[in-house]
């Protein structure tokens, strides 16, 4: 067996953050990128502040209602409709936790069951980030469509569904995965 030197058995919550921020600002940067471009050069400020007022308005929707935007109870949908797949180049995804567990082989993101109800809450807090801008993006493609760009309405219309849609899913399909299971009866 390999000696490990004077290697931790764990990482650092440092190098977790490290490995964590790149696929977010890889994703944030091929999205927000264009919707900026767009913002920057074809609204008029007022509906700019406009858009986004009513969009951030959704940060005050309680968690209680997220179960009504919850398309399913069921893993499988969200299987089918390839979230896992997507999950694989996510912050806590596939590749991330694959590198980190490379040199961490015991390296568990979830150890305890406070750690489960942690998760469970933050799921909450980044669907509500993603449900805020998907209506922002939502809302800019509706006045590109006004506008006559019709391109850059589709290619919002595009980043939005990456960015945010599947994003949102995710967060549903981890929670309907960390839900107690029914007894048979």
């Amino acid at each position: 067996m390999p000696s490990t030197g004077n290697r931790p058995a764990a990482p650092s919550s440092a190098l977790l953050a490290w490995y964590n921020a790149v696929p977010n600002v890889f994703w944030s940067a091929l999205s927000l990128t264009p919707l900026s471009i767009f913002c920057y050069q074809h609204i008029e400020r007022r509906w700019l502040y406009g858009l986004l007022f009513v969009s951030l308005l959704l940060y005050a929707l309680p968690a209680s209602r997220f179960k009504h935007l919850q398309i399913s109870r069921n893993p499988l949908i969200y299987r089918k409709l390839g979230v896992v797949a997507i999950n694989r180049f996510t912050q806590h995804g596939g590749l991330v936790n694959w590198l980190i567990r490379r040199t961490y082989p015991q390296y568990r993101r979830l150890r305890a069951r406070s750690a489960v109800a942690a998760l469970v809450r933050t799921t909450y807090h980044q669907e509500r980030f993603h449900l805020v801008l998907f209506v922002f993006f939502l809302l800019t493609s509706f006045y590109a469509v006004a506008q006559g760009y019709w391109r850059w309405a589709l290619l919002l219309t595009l980043l939005n569904v990456g960015y945010n849609l599947y994003p949102m899913w995710l967060q549903q399909y981890i929670r309907v995965r960390l839900e107690p299971k029914a007894p048979a009866s």
